[in-house]
């Protein structure tokens, strides 16, 4: 019977990374950088000062678009 649960909880999840992969690619329409800022964070484990590095910004930046970011990703997600 786990199996059997565990497989129900599959499409669920698979829905949920679909559903957060539209979020992103919404977002990257709206803000290109605020969507690789959540990217690197997210997906890439990055800290906001090798964030900062990478996408050549301010790490006050990078909070300040995370912030913005998780607002606005919470909000799609709904």
């Amino acid at each position: 019977t786990g199996d059997a649960m565990e497989q129900a909880a599959l499409p669920a999840g698979e829905e949920h990374i679909l559903r957060v992969h539209e979020a992103l690619e919404e977002l990257a329409k709206a803000d290109r950088r605020m969507a690789q800022v959540v990217e690197l964070r997210y997906f890439g484990g990055l800290s906001d000062a090798e964030i900062a590095d990478a996408l050549e910004i301010g790490e006050r930046t990078v909070r300040r678009d995370w912030e913005h970011a998780r607002l606005l990703l919470a909000k799609a997600l709904r």
